[in-house]
């Protein structure tokens, strides 16, 4: 009936014609000519097909299909990149979709799995908590040696060999530790919610540089998002501090609450600097000196080099550097 989708063959039983003449004729094939190309186009039109993509992509063995694989949605940064994946991707041939960890090794591994089998031609990643602190990887390699193309982004495995996007981090942190050294900071404490991640560690060696370098000794405080802010006040009310860096945004915006709350002037008494939104940044009072990563940046690339990959089918595995910035505001 018009207007209905139709099958395949239901196709081939009304057009009187062979499956395989109607998929060569949607196809454009040269094998086919002109005139019953014309007529059966016309007809599945009609009849609104659709071919099956998945079965489509099983029997050719490429879907154009990306799985984006990340542990959130609710994360500024990852909403940021993802968005910077969806820009490049609409530009292409290629569609995706989209995976949520929730920081699980196993929904990793199971999302990995369920996708490698025909279903996707690739996956952008960034590697779950759990994944890091278990450092299990083999989920990454065993669908690179299947032939699909892996590419990680801001949360890497150095000893996965696969393309990876990634930002200074450790760089990044060294100098903006540098900049409140340069306003005469010499108590410079460093919370972190996010210290058993890689991106984490690598913040956290650039500030213990950056500080040994001055002479001025290092002060960590590692937590998680619950109760960072009731660590950092306890550590206000019996020591000096004068400048603040938070590695996250739960860190950011938990050091901004515990400085106000003990009374302290922001940036009078205290600098802060960390890691939020350039929007929430903006929102804050006073504004947050921010360490900016360029998310959308970071996930454009990610899916640049994803697309290349598997057009080119090449196994060359690319390393880009997204450096991050630090944008001055009131906090600092």
């Amino acid at each position: 009936m018009p207007g209905s989708n139709i099958t395949l063959k239901q196709l081939s039983s009304i057009l009187g014609v062979s499956i395989s003449t109607i998929s060569k004729a949607l196809n454009d094939s040269h094998e086919i000519s002109d005139v019953t190309k014309k007529r059966i186009v016309e007809m599945a039109k009609l009849h609104n097909y659709q071919p099956n993509k998945i079965a489509v992509g099983l029997k050719s063995g490429k879907t154009n299909t990306i799985a984006v694989v990340i542990p959130s949605v609710q994360n500024s940064f990852f909403a940021r990149a993802l968005y910077g994946i969806e820009s490049l991707i609409s530009e292409t041939n290629f569609n995706i979709i989209v995976c949520l960890t929730k920081e699980s090794h196993a929904k990793e591994v199971e999302t990995f799995n369920m996708l490698s089998n025909g279903v996707v031609d690739g996956f952008i990643v960034a590697v779950s908590e759990e994944t890091q602190n278990l450092q299990s990887y083999d989920h990454f390699t065993n669908v690179m040696e299947n032939g699909k193309s892996v590419v990680m982004f801001d949360r890497v495995i150095d000893s996965v060999n696969c393309g990876k996007v990634t930002t200074n981090d450790f760089t990044a942190l060294s100098e903006a530790t540098q900049t409140l050294i340069g306003s005469e900071r010499k108590h410079i404490v460093l919370l972190s919610t996010i210290h058993k991640l890689n991106v984490g560690k690598q913040r956290t060696q650039g500030y213990i540089k950056a500080m040994n370098t001055a002479g001025f000794p290092t002060v960590i405080l590692e937590s998680d998002a619950e109760h960072a802010g009731a660590v950092m006040a306890d550590y206000l009310s019996s020591n000096p501090v004068d400048g603040i860096i938070g590695l996250d945004t739960d860190a950011s915006l938990s050091a901004l609450k515990a400085v106000r709350l003990s009374g302290r002037q922001i940036p009078k008494d205290v600098a802060v600097i960390g890691y939020v939104s350039e929007r929430m940044a903006h929102n804050l009072t006073p504004e947050l000196t921010t360490i900016n990563q360029h998310s959308y940046t970071i996930g454009n690339a990610a899916a640049r080099m994803i697309v290349e990959s598997i057009r080119s089918k090449s196994k060359e595995m690319q390393q880009v550097v997204v450096s991050s910035t630090l944008s001055v505001r009131g906090s600092s």
